[in-house]
């Protein structure tokens, strides 16, 4: 299975796919069962999920493709390579939520502000004023992140459009790699990748970005990759991701480009 199908779980695939499709048709019912009883599908044929899902083997074998897997086989790989919720938490910030949860919550959030604060440094408000004049300067804002950072980019398309700036936002490998191929030297890649991983994990689209020789501005906890020797800004957001926190950091990083990108350019707006 090749992992730049998904850039992420299944799951997400589809819960994006049925949070914007424009109309109920065959395919939304059949991602709406495969949601249903997804903790079933890893171990069920073809036909056991064609019949789950009240179609032909042929019409499952067509949704597969409508969602950019190649077969049954491949969507079925990547049910098989998912994502627990044992990614996101460990299983000792799970034995104290169960003995003590309001410990625990206090651990959390100790450690979701932790991060906020290493994200809202005077090293970052210092750099982010040319952030935002490259944003604004750009012809193009295209933002590249894995699934799980999909809510993270949407948060900044929301809060930009709103300002007369849209910015890109592609969800799935084919997408990604299309725009950036694109993008020429006036425009603005930023990607949100909290480890770091997203140039070793997606290198052809990396590679993409940087032969385009467009500015890229990346938000990581990862501030001292050898990767950003080809980005010119990077805004760190935060120090943990233990228990999933490093999202917060990373929302905040997005909240400092926009609140920022406002005082410069966004009265007109208020």
């Amino acid at each position: 299975m090749n992992d730049e199908k998904t850039m992420g779980s299944l799951a997400e695939k589809l819960m994006s796919y049925l949070s914007t499709a424009p109309r109920q048709d065959a395919n939304y019912d059949i991602a709406l069962a495969m949601l249903t009883h997804y903790g079933k599908l890893k171990n069920l044929s073809l036909a056991e999920i064609a019949d789950l899902c009240y179609v032909s083997k042929a019409s499952l074998s067509r949704f597969c493709r409508f969602m950019g897997f190649d077969s049954f086989r491949e969507l079925h790989d990547c049910l098989r390579k998912d994502f627990s919720i044992g990614t996101d938490y460990s299983r000792t910030f799970f034995d104290k939520l169960c003995a003590d949860p309001q410990a625990a919550l206090q651990d959390y959030s100790e450690e979701l502000i932790r991060n906020i604060r290493a994200t809202a440094t005077p090293e970052n408000t210092q750099r982010i004023s040319d952030m935002a004049m490259t944003m604004a300067n750009s012809g193009r804002i295209a933002f590249f992140s894995h699934h799980f950072l999909w809510d993270i980019g949407r948060h900044l398309q929301s809060k930009m459009i709103r300002m007369d700036r849209y910015v890109e936002l592609y969800l799935d490998y084919a997408q990604q790699l299309a725009c950036a191929r694109s993008l020429q030297k006036d425009d603005l890649a930023i990607v949100c990748t909290v480890g770091g991983s997203y140039p070793l994990r997606y290198p052809t689209v990396w590679n993409g970005l940087v032969s385009a020789g467009c500015p890229i501005l990346v938000i990581t906890q990862n501030v001292s990759s050898s990767y950003w020797n080809f980005a010119r800004f990077v805004l760190g957001c935060g120090v943990s991701n233990r228990n999933d926190v490093g999202k917060y950091g990373a929302l905040m990083a997005v909240d400092m480009l926009t609140l920022q990108y406002l005082r410069q350019y966004g009265k007109e707006y208020l």
